[in-house]
């Protein structure tokens, strides 16, 4: 049964394993390097220190990456990878949206609502999988008949 440990727990333990005063993480063969040394390192979730941002932790703070590349990655117990990771140091703050950019975007979604085949809006974007409005593909809805007592499909 492996033995739970916390982060910073178990990042003092791989330092000392290491002989590494300083950050450290993990390459691709298990093998201890220290922040910076060039190689890729790979962290295990939740081990990454601080100063290194996936991109929704970079978008949440008001940055991008700025045209930098990743510095390493998060990776699950199995290897899959889950996220790369960016200097939050290195990281830009996001440009604003311009009036055109909004107008544009506007556009664009009005547009995901016009149903190709009738010409209406939908007043929701037309599903992808059927590329027009529900009541094109399936038809018009059936209505009951309220004058009807037993409630019949007119």
């Amino acid at each position: 049964m492996p033995v739970q440990m916390s982060p910073d727990v178990a990042e003092a333990l791989a330092r000392a394993v290491a002989g590494i005063g300083g950050p450290v993480g993990v390459t691709l063969d298990h093998r201890a390097v220290p922040i910076g040394s060039g190689e890729w390192v790979t962290y295990r979730y939740g081990l990454a220190p601080a100063g290194l941002a996936t991109l929704r932790q970079l978008s949440a703070l008001g940055l991008r990456p700025g045209g930098c590349v990743p510095v390493a990655a998060l990776a699950r117990p199995k290897g899959r990878w889950v996220a790369y990771l960016y200097a939050v140091s290195t990281a830009r703050p996001k440009r604003a949206m311009t009036p055109a950019k909004w107008a544009a975007l506007a556009r664009a979604n009005r547009a995901r609502r016009i149903c190709p085949t009738c010409g209406a809006d939908a007043g929701y974007v037309i599903p992808q999988r059927l590329g027009e409005c529900v009541e094109c593909h399936y038809g018009p809805a059936e209505t009951i008949c309220e004058s009807d007592q037993f409630g019949k499909v007119a």
